[in-house]
């Protein structure tokens, strides 16, 4: 119950973010995330070093702000691109198909990560049997993030095996807490 009743207000949100954003904000959004994080751990180091010698200050903190700077400018980028194609795609009076487009999106980006969250809640026995007995939704939702990382893991290396190995992880540390 507790697990439907949070899902409902995750969908509920999604629809509100879905529905002002629209589906070129929500897709140049998950894009920027996407690039912004490969171009920060791509380009930190050598931004990191470039601060470090301008600044003459050592500190183990540059290479945290330089992921940083590189992440918002690129979103900042990324944004503006969006939202200019966005006011094209009203002119063309295609904003009903923008908004349903961005509901759909955000809706699914939400619930797989909520899956990826009652994942790793299971994983951490956070979960009740009874509470995921109770729940309507559970069955349905949490197989979906997996299935999502595994299956990206076909196409972008990184998330190759990312939830076997987690999951290896967490029953080797069982066997090592006593009961």
């Amino acid at each position: 119950m507790g697990i439907d009743i949070i899902f409902a207000v995750i969908m509920a949100f999604a629809i509100y973010k879905g529905y002002s954003r629209g589906l070129i904000v929500a897709i140049f959004s998950f894009l920027a995330i996407i690039l912004g994080i490969a171009a920060a751990m791509k380009l930190g180091a050598a931004v990191a070093t470039y601060l470090q010698a301008q600044s003459g200050m050592p500190s183990r903190w540059w290479p945290i702000v330089a992921f940083l700077v590189i992440f918002i400018a690129i979103a900042i980028i990324i944004r503006i691109g969006a939202t200019l194609l966005e006011r094209v795609v009203e002119l063309g009076l295609m904003g009903w198909v923008n908004k349903l487009g961005g509901i759909l999106l955000y809706g699914a980006l939400y619930t797989i990560v909520f899956s990826v969250l009652l994942w790793w809640a299971n994983q951490l026995y956070w979960l009740s049997p009874d509470t995921k007995l109770q729940s309507v939704v559970y069955p349905y939702i949490e197989p979906i993030g997996p299935f999502v990382i595994n299956s990206l893991g076909k196409v972008l290396p990184i998330f190759r095996d990312m939830f076997d190995a987690i999951q290896e992880f967490f029953e080797q540390l069982a066997h090592k807490i006593p009961s």
